[in-house]
């Protein structure tokens, strides 16, 4: 006999199999003209079982933008929160940032295309809570380093445009297939420029950790 852990186990896995076909199948056709029969075919899933997920082809599209920002966010936070100098924690944002990007490429172009589409209406209240929780482990690590001296102190609004803006023109590059320059490379070249802007001058000579690029 089923326990009730793993039936909800195993709903939360057709759930999550079900989105990343949805995800296959928009790269592949388009948000316009999936079809949920198209998505059955992909998942192997009924129409039933669709929809006793998600109401509509809305609600799946809203549920595979947030379930990318979730996985997203999640190993943002982790790969930062995983070092405790604030050079390496510089470059693990740059790092994670672009290599998720690398591995995820359609998820991130649908993160990219689709923040505003009109499947995102119901999502506002899910979306706003990601992005606080989010946002405070993150400003919690920061904060700290401030504090020490390690990072340069700021307007707030400023940390995101200096670490994330770099990040963030060269995954549009990438994902347009006209990037010159190498992931790792990229890296490396975005993680010094990012550590120069924030890095406090008592801190630039800081070398890597174990960890650190």
């Amino acid at each position: 006999m089923k326990t009730l852990n793993a039936t909800h186990a195993a709903s939360k896995g057709r759930k999550l199999s079900v989105i990343q076909a949805a995800l296959a199948c928009f790269t592949e056709k388009g948000y316009s003209d999936t079809s949920i029969n198209d998505v059955c075919r992909m998942s192997g899933a009924s129409v039933g079982s669709i929809y006793h997920h998600f109401k509509s082809k809305e609600q799946l599209a809203a549920a595979v933008y947030l379930e990318g920002i979730r996985d997203y966010q999640q190993g943002f936070v982790q790969e930062l929160e995983g070092h405790d100098r604030a050079r390496d924690g510089v470059f693990a944002i740059v790092r994670f940032h672009l290599t998720w990007v690398e591995r995820n490429p359609d998820w991130a172009r649908f993160l990219f295309q689709k923040r505003y589409a009109e499947f995102m209406g119901d999502t506002e209240e899910e979306f706003s809570r990601l992005n606080a929780e989010f946002m405070a482990r993150v400003s919690g690590w920061f904060r700290k380093h401030i504090g020490t001296g390690s990072i340069r102190r700021l307007p707030p609004d400023l940390y995101p445009a200096i670490m994330l803006g770099p990040c963030q023109e060269y995954s549009r590059i990438y994902l347009s297939g006209h990037h010159a320059t190498p992931v790792k490379d990229a890296v490396k070249e975005i993680g010094d420029a990012v550590w120069l802007a924030l890095g406090a001058p008592s801190a630039k000579k800081e070398r890597p950790g174990a960890n650190g690029v």
